[in-house]
């Protein structure tokens, strides 16, 4: 059995025949049992925005090949491949604001806890077992671990992220949206399209993250953060339901309180 989807540069997901991803799009192919992502070398951010949330319908441990530009990775969980196209995209907008941020993520794990994650307060969202929990129970221990500067996301069911909850005093980034408004409508703010990028890479990775890096405070000098980002995805719950619980620190001035 063959049957393939192609994602456009904009982001649009369409039927294809083609034997090659579009200008700046993704290709996906299935063949008998084997499964294939093919990115154009030049993909788009929103293409592999759209991918991801594509591939949220896969199992997590479903086997893929992912063909990129300058290499083919192979036998790929559903978890891995996101992880890697997760990156990409989050290297496109930083490359293309490298003056305001830059970060590498990886997937969390509590036996192997990162030896730079430090922060008592980030741990305390790095170690919750929300796994087997439903939204509301997981929800009801994040509020019980008393974590400060505790972000919440959402999704409508149309896939659009809103903040539910965030502090009313950060001082970065700057202005901040109210809750319930989508992130995408926050036009011509490159640091809000990052964020939301990156709680797009948790919903579709299924596993707690930590971002560490740098960033600039209003034209200051660099700054070194982390982040836990924890998503909650329940088997068999709605996607409406599904949360990413996320907070941050600079390293160097914990009082400042970041998105």
């Amino acid at each position: 059995m063959r049957s393939q989807i192609a994602i456009t540069r904009g982001g649009v997901t369409k039927a294809s025949t083609g034997k090659a991803p579009p200008d700046g799009g993704v290709l996906a192919r299935r063949v008998n049992g084997s499964f294939t992502i093919s990115l154009h070398r030049k993909v788009s951010e929103m293409a592999l925005i759209q991918l991801l949330r594509s591939l949220r319908a896969l199992d997590p441990e479903f086997r893929m090949t992912l063909d990129t530009t300058d290499r083919r990775h192979e036998d790929l969980t559903r978890r891995q491949a996101c992880h890697r196209i997760a990156l990409q995209a989050i290297g496109i907008i930083e490359r293309a604001n490298e003056s305001l941020f830059m970060s590498n993520i990886e997937l969390f794990s509590e036996a192997q806890s990162p030896s730079m994650l430090r922060s008592e307060n980030l741990l305390k969202l790095a170690s919750l077992d929300l796994a087997h929990c439903d939204a509301p129970s997981a929800l009801m221990k994040a509020s019980a671990a008393d974590i400060a500067n505790l972000v919440s996301v959402g999704q409508n069911r149309s896939m659009r992220l809103y903040y539910l909850a965030i502090p009313s005093d950060h001082v970065w980034p700057s202005p901040g949206p109210r809750p319930g408004t989508p992130l995408e409508d926050i036009t011509g703010s490159a640091p809000w399209r990052w964020l939301s990028i990156i709680y797009e890479a948790a919903l579709a990775i299924q596993a707690p993250l930590f971002q560490h890096g740098f960033l600039r405070l209003h034209g200051g000098t660099m700054r070194p953060f982390q982040r836990i980002i924890y998503p909650i995805t329940p088997a068999g719950d709605r996607p409406s339901n599904y949360r990413v619980l996320t907070t941050a620190e600079l390293m160097e001035s914990p009082d400042l309180i970041i998105i």
